[in-house]
């Protein structure tokens, strides 16, 4: 990792080796510059800062290496150190991030890295299409610990943190705060619910910029649905089954982009490890981790009307709700079990020891 790496290394049990890249050895005092010359040039100066200085010292006693999307730089530096490089696939858009440097290290990586791990379908059939052969791909998904993510009483010790109602239903919202994970539609959605159901509480977990949690706030009092809102912020990765345990329902209710769609939904498996059933939409690879109709409900894209028929659905119906939460713990333990995951990455790795 780099030492500007957006997420802690605290609860990774294993030691971590930390190297410098282009915005820590100049402490990103270069920022606008490399902006304008972007603008200039079209040229992605930031890919820069996807290097890892003095990776190939920091892997020299390694036997494999284990990297992430085959657009990274540092993906082409391992590919470059002649250790075996095993690349987790999480694009699902084909001929994505085509532009320069990009598209150049996209070549040499479809033609030298040694296997690619596609999270989804949807990211094997992008790989495909760029050109990678499918004997190159394995689809695994991404894995989690069931025993640790696992149906729980509500802890009340967290309602009484969080200034929480004791009663209301809870409709649960975990991602960053930007608008293709449709934030602003569920806040819409939400407001409809409110006078549908009335006792409902939304709870939002995660983080996102100033001026996005500005607009959130104005949406919110524009709506009247402030005091029926909890924002709790980010949470401790460790403290994440007890939040989703105090859900009725998880929520993302994701949008596309030109150049993004849900690649995974880590946060729902989440949720449906807990035994909660899931609304989302159909977009992405999100079709492949919550089944329409068994695990949860899938909706349109965009639409506050449809996405406030489901939640309301489920809220109401607690039969309809109890039998898809614990359908969805069944089909996580079924598909996404952390043990069997690795069981699964270990094989690949065995290939190239």
């Amino acid at each position: 990792m780099t030492y500007d790496n957006s997420f802690s290394a605290s609860e990774i049990p294993f030691p971590t080796r930390v190297g410098h890249n282009f915005k820590t050895l100049t402490k990103n005092r270069l920022r606008n510059f490399l902006r304008f010359a972007r603008k200039i040039t079209r040229y992605h100066f930031e890919a820069w800062n996807f290097q890892v200085y003095n990776l190939k010292e920091l892997t020299k006693d390694l036997s494999i290496i284990h990297s992430a999307d085959f657009w990274y730089p540092y993906t082409a530096q391992a590919v470059k150190t002649g250790i075996p490089t095993i690349v987790t696939e999480w694009e699902n858009i084909p001929f994505n991030f085509e532009q320069l440097p990009y598209r150049k290290i996209k070549k040499y990586n479809r033609q030298h890295v040694a296997h690619f791990v596609a999270i989804t379908e949807k990211a094997k059939e992008a790989l495909e299409l760029e050109g990678v052969d499918a004997e190159r791909i394995s689809v695994i998904p991404a894995g989690i610990d069931c025993d640790h993510f696992n149906p729980k009483e509500k802890d009340f010790r967290i309602i009484e943190k969080f200034n929480l109602s004791m009663d209301s239903r809870k409709v649960l919202f975990v991602g960053r705060l930007v608008p293709e994970k449709g934030i602003f539609i569920l806040l819409k959605a939400f407001a409809s619910l409110i006078k549908e159901t009335g006792d409902v509480e939304l709870l939002i977990v995660g983080s996102g910029s100033e001026k996005t949690r500005i607009k959130i706030a104005r949406y919110m009092a524009a709506l009247r649905i402030g005091d029926k809102v909890k924002f709790l912020g980010s949470i401790k990765y460790c403290e994440m089954p007890e939040i989703h345990n105090l859900a009725d329902i998880f929520c993302l209710p994701s949008l596309e982009t030109k150049t993004w769609a849900e690649q995974f939904g880590y946060s729902m498996v989440e949720a449906m490890s807990c035994g909660k059933p899931v609304v989302s939409t159909w977009t992405g690879s999100i079709p492949e981790v919550v089944k329409h109709r068994e695990t949860g409900i899938l909706v349109k894209p965009n639409d506050s009307d449809e996405l406030c028929f489901a939640l309301e659905e489920l809220l109401v119906n607690n039969k309809e709700r109890h039998a898809y939460g614990g359908n969805a713990r069944e089909w996580v333990l079924k598909r996404f079990e952390a043990n069997d995951i690795a069981n699964q990455l270990a094989d690949i790795y065995r290939k190239y020891v």
